[in-house]
């Protein structure tokens, strides 16, 4: 049956996006263009790549630190290259770089669950981690009357959202306010995926 297609593509993959950075190179592939290079300048055909891929990376194995040096060094230019090229291209997360001014996204009823969870839990002596792993247990077993007012909320912030959205793509920059949220969702989302796993 094969995977689904994704903007026409076959294999369901995304399209790549031509503004990302392109990835640093490693110390190996330095040394796989190197024995290309001698191959070529000896004369020798590279007709089964397999077998030369092969025996380079044999020689790779047994090179001593010291042979191996300059194209470790090639190899570390190349990925502070790359680690400044993500930072102007998004902050290093693949997304393009935030806007700001832009309207913080409202929290889902989980995060505003998760708020109320902590200030209970204000001064005591819990780690964060076993905190958030604390506030997941309670939020799974709690039913869909318990979490309806959180639900509640997150929605009616969405709407405000939306509105403050709008605003701002109109190039209204809209006051920041209403409907503005915590911006540490992103973080508790990473701390709470780790812990439910």
């Amino acid at each position: 049956m094969g995977r689904p297609k994704v903007d026409g593509r076959p294999g369901g993959k995304k399209a790549k996006d031509p503004n990302k950075p392109k990835r640093a190179t490693s110390a190996y592939f330095y040394y796989l263009a190197h024995c290309r290079e001698e191959a070529k300048k000896q004369g020798r055909s590279i007709s089964k790549i397999a077998e030369f891929t092969k025996e380079a990376s044999e020689k790779w194995r047994n090179l001593n630190g010291k042979e191996k040096q300059e194209f470790e060094s090639k190899a570390a230019a190349d990925k502070q290259r790359y680690d400044r090229e993500m930072q102007q291209y998004g902050g290093g997360r693949g997304k393009q770089a935030k806007d700001p001014n832009a309207p913080k996204k409202p929290l889902t009823g989980y995060f505003l669950f998760l708020a109320d969870f902590r200030i209970r839990h204000k001064g005591r002596d819990i780690q964060n981690k076993d905190l958030l792993k604390m506030a997941g247990e309670e939020w799974r077993e709690m039913d869909d009357s318990q979490k309806m007012p959180y639900e509640k909320k997150s929605q009616e912030e969405q709407k405000k959202y939306e509105v403050t959205m709008a605003a701002y793509r109109r190039g209204g920059a809209a006051a920041n306010g209403a409907g503005a949220a915590v911006d540490d969702e992103e973080d508790d989302d990473e701390e709470y995926e780790d812990d439910d796993e």
